[in-house]
């Protein structure tokens, strides 16, 4: 049965538990070689993440969102470990493909008057039970987008409550390489863990969120990211994230 609406976003039984990790080992390396195919994905930076699980650190992983597999590339970077994602309520209410997110890791991005409090809690949860959770701040998916837009606040409001670094990682796009005269339609996507960034650092939120818009942009730019590829913002799917 798919999340619904005030429902538990994180689900502790042991089925659950189990059946959640049987999908994640059967899907995601198929979702991989897919995502492999379309964009000869590679990460850089593993050992960052690999680091702060030898420490038993928990960690906010936020990224710009620019494909609609970003939690397969992001898996790419703690594979064979897994993590939680956040994504719209809507999309998690969706019968039989919410319950198949929910087996994958997915955890919805509650609203409603209590709306706040539950996804701290549920990022509570979630920490609980895995090393990290994916947070996407900019809220909609951007496809194949080099310009970063503008961070919500939220996963920067969990990593101050909680007192725990948020794990800045971007996704790069570069030209394709021409091989015997033929070129890609599609960009290569390489994924950047970058230095963890801690909440003392800041006076607020906002200038939190900002300073790590601005490093993952910087990254970006740096590596050489082309925004020649850029599709724009993704439609939201008629009755499912609509």
């Amino acid at each position: 049965m798919a999340y619904r609406r005030g429902g538990p976003l994180i689900i502790n039984s042991k089925c659950f538990t189990l059946a959640s990790h049987m999908t994640f080992h059967a899907v995601w390396p198929v979702a991989y070689l897919v995502d492999f195919i379309l964009y000869r994905i590679s990460a850089k930076g593993r050992w960052k993440l690999q680091d702060l699980r030898k420490q038993k650190q928990k960690a906010i992983i936020v990224s710009n969102h620019t494909t609609p597999l970003d939690p397969i590339l992001m898996c790419s970077t703690i594979y064979p470990a897994s993590m939680y994602h956040t994504l719209l309520e809507e999309t998690m209410c969706t019968p039989m493909l919410g319950t198949l997110i929910q087996l994958f890791g997915g955890m919805a991005v509650p609203s409603g008057r209590n709306g706040k409090e539950r996804f701290l809690e549920g990022i509570r949860q979630a920490l609980a039970r895995r090393p990290f959770i994916h947070i996407y701040p900019e809220g909609e998916c951007y496809i194949q987008n080099q310009e970063v837009n503008k961070f919500h606040q939220g996963a920067f409001l969990a990593s101050i409550e909680l007192n725990i670094p948020i794990v800045p990682v971007a996704t790069v796009f570069t030209e394709p390489k021409t091989i015997s005269g033929w070129k890609s339609v599609r960009p290569r996507a390489t994924v950047y863990v970058l230095d963890p960034i801690y909440p003392d650092k800041f006076t607020s939120a906002r200038e939190f969120a900002e300073f790590t818009r601005q490093t993952i942009q910087s990254e970006i730019n740096r590596r050489g990211g082309t925004n020649a590829y850029n599709k724009g913002h993704m439609e939201r799917i008629e009755g499912i994230n609509d």
